[in-house]
């Protein structure tokens, strides 16, 4: 009789917990969340592509890299040879740069010549939009610059 008792019990408790699975307090993800994309703010974007040229510098292990400050308006990076900063605005899907700094580190000809069209580059940015984890830093309807989510 106390084998059938702890049997039925066993059974209430097992038929118990299929239920709970069916109850779907784990999450789900449709493919259109799986296909979100990543958010412009707070995340370290590198430079995949500027034109149709992909970066090439010498001696460094460093990437080129953006950050957009959601609290601020602030960008931050590395643009080759030296650490830059400045400030951004988004006004209607529109996005520019103003007030660009860089710190002044001698380094290799090729990448101070990188480094300067990069710079120049942002200044002429006028729009973006971002797909998956790729960020596109427009002039006019064409890329300027690619990034991806690092």
């Amino acid at each position: 009789m106390r084998k059938q008792v702890l049997l039925l019990i066993l059974s209430v408790f097992i038929l118990s917990s299929c239920s709970i699975f069916k109850q779907k307090d784990y999450p789900t993800y449709d493919n259109e969340e799986l296909n979100q994309t990543i958010d412009l703010y707070q995340t370290e974007w590198q430079l995949i592509k500027m034109g149709s040229k992909k970066p090439k510098l010498t001696d460094t292990d460093e990437k080129i890299t953006i950050i957009f400050s959601k609290d601020n308006s602030h960008i931050a990076g590395y643009s080759g040879c030296n650490r830059y900063g400045g400030q951004f605005t988004i006004k209607k899907d529109v996005l520019s740069f103003g007030s660009l700094f860089a710190t002044k580190m001698a380094c290799p000809e090729m990448n101070m010549n990188f480094e300067h069209n990069y710079l120049n580059s942002l200044d002429k940015v006028t729009g973006y939009n971002i797909v998956a984890d790729t960020l596109f830093l427009n002039k006019g309807e064409r890329p300027a610059l690619i990034f991806i989510a690092k």
